[in-house]
């Protein structure tokens, strides 16, 4: 662990907390800013740094910060959104995962990171909010009713916000790959 990249995990963390008051509320899930802050921050920060922002996010909430939306507690980490809440270490390690491997400035740099990012850094928190939003909401049993309900509204916005994420993704990791955003190593740019 280093020290650089846990205080960046920290910034993430705030940055976090500041647009998840961001929020638009339309049925049992409101819509947020949320999965942007997911999908950037698993690009930037690497698998395990990624997914460790979100792991301490969900720690930090149980112990009472009201840092996901404002709210705080085991009732937030168990009601209708916990699902969504419990998928973010993954997103964000599967996104910074696969985000690692595409080469900064290649060919389709920019269409590659928007996939990765909007089916792994934000896609994969259907299953379980999906599956959590059905359990937890009576009306929503039936699977029409759960996709409709947690999932199909949220597509297009979700997409919008891989292409946001992927344009700032793209542009700071030319500058702050996360050799150097985690290890604070020196970076040369090569012309070639």
């Amino acid at each position: 662990m280093k020290f650089r990249g846990l205080i960046f995990c920290a910034l993430f963390v705030a940055l976090f907390a500041v647009l998840s008051l961001v929020q638009l509320p339309i049925g049992s899930v409101p819509i947020t800013l949320e999965t942007l802050v997911v999908m950037v921050c698993g690009a930037l920060l690497g698998p395990w740094y990624g997914g460790l922002t979100f792991v301490l996010l969900i720690l930090l909430d149980l112990a009472g910060l009201p840092l996901i939306g404002g709210h705080a507690g085991p009732s937030l980490l168990l009601g209708p959104t916990a699902g969504y809440i419990w998928g973010w270490p993954f997103c964000a390690f599967f996104a910074g995962w696969v985000a690692q491997r595409i080469p900064v400035g290649s060919r389709g740099e920019w269409w590659k990171l928007i996939l990765v990012l909007f089916f792994l850094g934000d896609c994969i928190c259907y299953i379980p909010g999906v599956l959590w939003l059905r359990h937890a909401v009576p009306s929503l049993k039936p699977w029409g009713s759960a996709l409709a309900g947690g999932m199909w509204p949220f597509l297009p916005g979700d997409f919008v916000k891989a292409v946001i994420s992927a344009i700032i993704v793209q542009r700071v990791r030319r500058i702050y790959p996360t050799e150097r955003m985690i290890g604070g190593e020196r970076f040369v740019q090569s012309n070639g």
